[in-house]
């Protein structure tokens, strides 16, 4: 068995499909971090966007 497992990490086409499937995981997580970013940031400036409206209402004297 330990010879077989030799044999298969040895051969290089197995290592360039590992690597491939490696790669191809490592895209769709930073794909994902980067929508997950895109939507924090939306909230973040709706947020803002938000308390900056309330602000300007209190100084008008409106709230």
């Amino acid at each position: 068995m330990f010879e077989e497992i030799k044999q298969i990490s040895n051969d290089s086409i197995i290592n360039d499909q590992l690597r491939q499937a490696m790669i191809k995981q490592m895209e769709k997580g930073y794909q994902e971090m980067g929508e997950l970013n895109l939507q924090m940031t939306n909230e973040w400036y709706s947020v803002e966007n938000e308390a900056e409206a309330i602000n300007d209402k209190i100084v008008k004297g409106e709230w």
